[in-house]
């Protein structure tokens, strides 16, 4: 009986040095495997994000004129590191004079859609008034085809355009995001543009762009309704944002009219701030046309120097998520007037988790007739 109780006691002790020999390692602390680091992968964004509001704006950045909302910013954040210029040139034959390609006049009206391919506009616009001219300014636009539409096989449904009235001395730029969840969506954006454009250019004498806003987009809708069907068939819908740009000696006065998640940006000394934007809504839906009519709209005056953007989803997501660095690297990137090549491979920038259809048109707003 002795000999049998030696021999559990001997065992038992065994196993407890076994057991501690796998928690204890020679310093006397737990052992643990060895830690493997993941990487971090952010969640695909969705159509309808809800963000808290952004902070108030810097002062100097974008100036709200009387009547308007305020221009909430960004929290500035410090970046030790810039992101590297891409490497993108042309192929020169024979080296334009002065070393700088020359830039064209827009054309009077252009409006793209995404559709198959992406497409793209460039030139300069402005006027010179009588003794002082006026600030002229650089325009910028592309739409791409996103990659989920290529996958699925099936058409863009984003929307671009700019027009110049030489009467009024204004641009206005228009951008249309079609909802992916109706068919015509596509077609649906591409006339909100051209009517926008139209409309904002043929309007009547005395009739303000500032406070057109509900007859400017309830005429756009009519148009929708006339030209692509009753409400019940127009099996489409898009959000819209439209800007009127009055170029002054001192930079450019600035009313943005918007429905839906198509926003507009302005970028001054490496900060941007949002002009329009409809985040953070309670039912954190989007509003769209031809269903909703009404825009909210802004004023704002914004100095020479400045970058207006007006942009689709796909694109302003990006530009206010810090975890992509558009943000940043465009302040940079962007800190003078890009070639028409650099913006096309700014827009269209490489990062698998914006896959929806991406536009962006930019307006640079320079410091007299002479910026070309």
């Amino acid at each position: 009986m002795a000999e049998m109780w030696r021999t559990l006691l001997i065992g038992g002790l065994l196993l407890f040095v076994v057991f501690a020999g796998i928690f204890l390692i020679g310093t006397g602390r737990p052992y643990r495997l060895p830690a493997v680091r993941l990487p971090r992968r952010r969640p695909k964004p969705t159509r309808d994000p809800v963000e808290p509001s952004p902070p108030a704006p810097r002062a100097g950045s974008a100036r709200r004129r009387a009547g308007g909302g305020v221009a909430l910013a960004p929290v500035r954040t410090s970046v030790t590191a810039l992101p590297a210029e891409p490497a993108v040139s042309r192929y020169v034959l024979d080296a334009p004079v002065g070393g700088r390609e020359r830039e064209p006049r827009l054309p009077s009206r252009v409006a793209v859609g995404s559709g198959w391919h992406g497409s793209f506009f460039h030139g300069w616009c402005g006027t010179a008034a009588g003794l002082r001219s006026t600030s002229q300014l650089l325009v910028r636009g592309l739409t791409v085809r996103g990659a989920t539409h290529a996958d699925l096989g099936t058409e863009g449904q984003d929307a671009i355009g700019a027009a110049w009235d030489e009467d009024r001395s204004a641009l206005y730029l228009a951008v249309a995001d079609g909802l992916g969840s109706l068919p015509r969506s596509g077609p649906v954006a591409l006339h909100a543009v051209n009517a926008a454009l139209q409309l904002s250019v043929s309007r009547p004498a005395g009739i303000e762009f500032t406070d057109g806003g509900p007859r400017l987009f309830g005429s756009i809708t009519s148009g929708l309704v006339r030209t692509l069907g009753g409400t019940d068939q127009l099996d489409g819908a898009c959000t819209l944002v439209v800007a009127e740009i009055v170029p002054r000696f001192d930079g450019a006065d600035v009313t943005v009219h918007g429905v839906g998640d198509s926003e507009a940006w302005a970028l001054y000394d490496g900060q941007w701030t949002p002009l329009h934007h409809e985040r953070g809504a309670p039912d954190n839906a989007t509003r769209g046309l031809p269903a909703q009519t009404t825009p909210l709209t802004r004023r704002y005056h914004l100095s020479p120097g400045s970058v207006l953007v007006l942009g689709s989803d796909g694109f302003t997501g990006a530009l206010d998520d810090s975890g992509s660095g558009l943000g940043r690297g465009l302040a940079h990137l962007w800190r003078s007037r890009p070639s028409w090549i650099d913006f096309v491979n700014h827009v269209s920038f490489v990062d698998e988790y914006w896959s929806d259809d991406r536009s962006a048109v930019a307006v640079w707003i320079g410091e007299g007739a002479s910026d070309a």
